[in-house]
């Protein structure tokens, strides 16, 4: 199963990074999980169907919060 992370959403066409082999995929918003938005990771289920996998979502970004602390040197 292949999992990717929506990048942007753009005039009805979710651009999203395959997070194993970093290939690009142009997913129409219409076949995007209810309430997706950028930065939620995704697990294609079939040809046509996602789901969010929450828990690797939330996981992604507090390691970007705490990356970006660590940039700035917040506590």
């Amino acid at each position: 199963m292949m999992i990717y992370v929506i990048d942007r959403i753009e005039n009805g066409i979710a651009v999203c990074e395959c997070l194993e082999t970093g290939a690009v995929l142009e997913i129409s918003k219409k076949n995007l999980p209810k309430g997706a938005r950028e930065g939620d990771v995704i697990r294609r289920q079939d040809e046509h169907s996602f789901s969010i996998d929450a828990e690797l979502t939330k996981k992604r970004r507090e390691n970007l919060t705490n990356r970006m602390n660590r940039l700035f040197k917040r506590k």
